[in-house]
C-alpha cells in the first residue's frame, strides 16, 4: 500500500530564517525571495519571468523593481541577464541564503545539513525523487521557461495589440507579431508603431494590423508624413488610457 501514496507538493524551496530576520529588508521584498526561493528548489538559480512574478504576487512592475534591486544592494540575490535562441532574454537570479547584514549578529551557527526541520520528508521529498518524478527540476525548469516566454510574448502582443487599436484578425496578428519579434526587438517593433500612428488622423485609413507586421512597417522612416497642425491616432490613443491608471495603496501607478 505505502507504493501507492503520492505526494501532492509539486513546488518547494530552501527559505533560511537569517535572511527572514534582517531589519534591513522590507516584508515585500521577503515575500519575493520565498517566492524566487520555491522557484530554485534545492538550487540556488531560477529564473520566473516578471510578468509571472508580479501577476503571482500581485504587484506593479514597478514595486516589483524596486524590492528585487532592495535584495541585490542586500546582497540577497545576483541577477544575470542571457538571450535565448529564440530572441527573448531571461533574468537568471541566484540566491545568496547564508548572506549576513551588518545589523544582524546571529545566534548560533549550525551546518546546513544539521538544520532541524520540522517535518521529516527525507524519504517522499529527496533530491532524487524529485529529480525522477513530478518534481524533476531539469524538465520543469525546462517547460516553465517555454511557458514564461510566451506568456511574456502575449502580454507584449496585447500592449501592442490595444496601443494599435484597429482591432481586425487578432490571431493573423498575434502570428504575424511572432514572427516579428523573433527578428526586431519589442522596443523597436513599439517605437515604429507610435510614429505611425503619429501620422493617422482618419482610422479608416490605418494598416490592417496583420498587414502592417507583415510588412515591418515599424522600420519605415514617417518624420515626413506626420501632420503637426491636427491631433493624430495615437494622441487619441494615449488620451483613453490616462483615466484607467489606478494607484495601489502605496501611491504607484499601476
Amino acid at each position: 500500500m505505502s507504493d501507492e501514496i503520492k505526494t501532492d507538493i509539486t513546488g518547494y524551496g530552501l527559505v533560511f530564517k537569517n535572511v527572514l530576520k534582517r531589519s534591513d529588508i522590507d516584508a515585500e521584498a521577503k515575500a519575493l525571495y520565498a517566492y524566487l526561493s520555491s522557484y530554485a528548489g534545492s538550487d540556488t538559480k531560477a529564473f520566473p519571468g516578471v510578468s509571472l512574478i508580479c501577476h503571482d504576487l500581485n504587484i506593479s512592475e514597478k514595486r516589483f523593481q524596486k524590492y528585487r534591486k532592495q535584495l541585490e544592494d542586500a546582497g540577497v540575490i545576483n541577477i544575470e541577464r542571457k538571450r535565448t535562441g529564440n530572441g527573448f532574454s531571461k533574468n537568471i537570479y541566484t540566491i545568496n541564503h547564508k548572506t549576513v547584514s551588518s545589523h544582524f549578529v546571529p545566534v548560533q551557527k549550525l551546518p546546513v545539513g544539521k538544520l532541524p526541520v520540522g517535518n521529516d520528508m527525507t524519504k517522499n521529498n529527496s533530491s532524487k525523487n524529485n529529480s525522477s518524478k513530478n518534481n524533476s527540476s531539469i524538465n520543469n525548469s525546462a517547460n516553465e521557461f517555454a511557458s514564461e516566454s510566451e506568456n511574456l510574448l502575449i502580454k507584449e502582443f496585447d500592449d501592442w495589440y490595444n496601443l494599435y487599436d484597429k482591432k481586425k484578425d487578432r490571431k493573423a496578428a498575434l502570428t504575424k507579431f511572432r514572427t516579428a519579434r523573433k527578428k526586431h526587438s519589442y522596443e523597436e517593433i513599439i517605437n515604429g508603431t507610435k510614429e505611425y500612428l503619429k501620422t493617422i488622423t482618419d482610422k479608416q485609413y490605418q494598416k490592417y494590423p496583420k498587414t502592417f507586421l507583415h510588412n515591418e512597417s515599424y522600420k519605415d522612416d514617417y518624420s515626413n508624413d506626420i501632420k503637426k497642425s491636427e491631433p493624430s491616432y495615437l494622441d487619441k490613443v494615449l488620451s483613453k488610457e490616462k483615466p484607467n491608471q489606478k494607484e495601489d495603496p502605496f501611491g504607484e501607478v499601476l
